[in-house]
């Protein structure tokens, strides 16, 4: 029998379900947030494995009917992982793990990241985004972050009340704290890999949704902006309704926000529900932009959307 990979995760712990928990803090540049995942214990074992990068884990623990084992981490820092080390043998079956962990809003483009743009007044506004894919999602919150660890995904965020916020799936509920933030927290996700996890918070407007085939699809920019987008909420409801008639299956995702971010370091990304892109490539003015200008927002809107079949739900 050969031996595993040391660069690859074990697989005698997978994850099911996690629920995400994330207090983005733009002035500070910095986040914290908590992490609760369904996983199935396959053998029994004494640590877990999974992946973390540029983390400060401040708690870890496991937990299954009744019974509680801290854990301690021990970080591998050039194969970014972190090990989660049990004082007793973790049994087989279901358990939930649950994390808390800090860290910043880094200025990389990858990960849980700043964005920045100057608004009509000249003020300079900061937006926090994500960009998971390849292997960054472990910057964000501790995980198993290799496409075949697919799972469900809830996530809730505490965002200053003046900010708009999206991830993947459409908004459940909006409650306001006593500190003048609001708690914004959205549906869970379908099963899928951990690079397609997105979240993205600041000063943004959205256009109203239009209907298509009962699935509403918006454009998300910067604040200002919003005039730009009805070329790109033309061509994304033309282009998904073209799609689920084509592959004949509907699409997986609940809503499907199209979301210009000003530093970004691709065209787009497929995010489930929640897709990114180059403000280039999303945001045009119909009346005065090029015919290849104009090509290449309808291109990238839909390589993009086609991802949501190739590439998100297989």
């Amino acid at each position: 029998m050969t031996d595993r990979d040391p660069n690859r995760l074990p697989s005698a712990v997978t994850p099911q379900h996690y629920e995400l928990f994330f207090h983005p803090v733009l002035e500070e540049a910095s986040f914290s947030g908590r992490a609760e995942v369904t996983v199935t214990v396959h053998e029994p074992v004494d640590a877990l494995v999974l992946h973390a990068l540029d983390l400060e884990i401040t708690g870890a623990a496991i937990e299954r009917d009744g019974e509680h084992l801290d854990l301690t981490a021990t970080f591998d820092p050039e194969r970014e992982m972190v090990t989660l080390n049990a004082p007793s043998v973790i049994a087989p079956g279901e358990w939930v793990l649950r994390t808390s962990f800090i860290g910043e809003l880094n200025d990389k483009l990858v990960g849980f990241y700043r964005s920045t743009f100057t608004d009509e007044s000249g003020e300079k506004r900061t937006i926090a985004c994500t960009q998971f894919e390849s292997t960054h999602a472990r910057r964000a919150f501790p995980c198993w972050d290799e496409p075949a660890f697919k799972a469900t995904f809830g996530v809730t965020l505490r965002v200053a009340e003046d900010l708009f916020a999206v991830s993947n799936a459409a908004e459940v509920s909006v409650e306001a704290t006593d500190g003048g933030d609001k708690v914004v927290c959205f549906a869970p996700t379908m099963k899928m890999s951990t690079y397609l996890v997105a979240m993205v918070v600041g000063p943004l407007e959205a256009t109203e949704p239009v209907d298509v085939d009962g699935v509403p699809l918006r454009v998300v920019t910067p604040v200002g902006r919003s005039h730009l987008t009805a070329f790109a909420q033309e061509v994304g409801a033309f282009a998904l309704r073209y799609l689920a008639g084509w592959y004949d299956i509907a699409y997986p995702g609940d809503k499907v926000d199209l979301v210009a971010v000003p530093d970004f370091s691709f065209g787009a990304m497929e995010n489930l529900g929640c897709i990114t892109f180059r403000e280039t490539l999303l945001l045009v003015d119909e009346d005065n932009a090029t015919q290849a200008e104009l090509q290449n927002v309808v291109d990238v809107i839909s390589h993009e959307l086609a991802h949501m079949w190739f590439g998100d739900l297989v």
